[in-house]
């Protein structure tokens, strides 16, 4: 019966920490601006099907940057909306960057991908990355960047295609 106990015991507390990091529910943004902003640490990583990508060489450009899992459900229902925003707006300065905290990306990336169609870059974490945006702590977790590399808002938890949209018009001035 101990051992029962435990089990369930362990079984919730590893449910919590998973809700927790899911960011269900969060609905923080940190605002930039001229009292508020922030530069957006640069980084190097690795990009899922080769290659590396550095944050400053889309400087002139608005990123989205997106902290997500595969396993996380308001990462899955913000995916689509990103791939659209891409679409719609990459031809006009937009660069959606997403860095996958996923365990095992070899296993887990490449069915993703395909699924939902993604056509922007998933970057490999290296776990410097997560600490230097002030430590990650439930994803989605995304960040929009600002054409001179200042962060504009800061959003944890799951956002509608609306929130990002009007912030790519505000920032890339449509």
């Amino acid at each position: 019966m101990k051992k029962r106990r435990k089990i369930t015991t362990i079984s919730l507390l590893f449910l919590f920490a998973v809700i927790c990091l899911s960011g269900c529910g969060s609905k923080s943004a940190d605002k930039g601006g001229a009292d508020n902003s922030t530069n957006a640490p640069d980084f190097v990583l690795k990009k899922w099907g080769g290659g590396m990508a550095k944050l400053s060489d889309y400087r002139g450009k608005v990123v989205i940057l997106d902290f997500w899992a595969t396993w996380c459900p308001p990462c899955l229902k913000e995916i689509p909306d990103f791939v659209k925003l891409q679409k719609k707006y990459g031809d006009k300065g937009l660069v959606i960057l997403g860095i996958s905290l996923d365990q095992n990306p070899k296993q887990t990336l490449p069915p993703f991908i395909k699924k939902y169609k993604v056509n922007y870059p998933f970057l490999l974490t290296n776990g410097k990355v997560d600490r230097a945006y002030g430590g990650v702590t439930g994803i989605p977790t995304t960040f929009v960047i600002d054409q001179s590399g200042q962060i504009y808002k800061r959003y944890v938890g799951f956002r509608p295609h609306s929130v990002f949209e009007k912030d790519i018009k505000t920032l890339l001035g449509l």
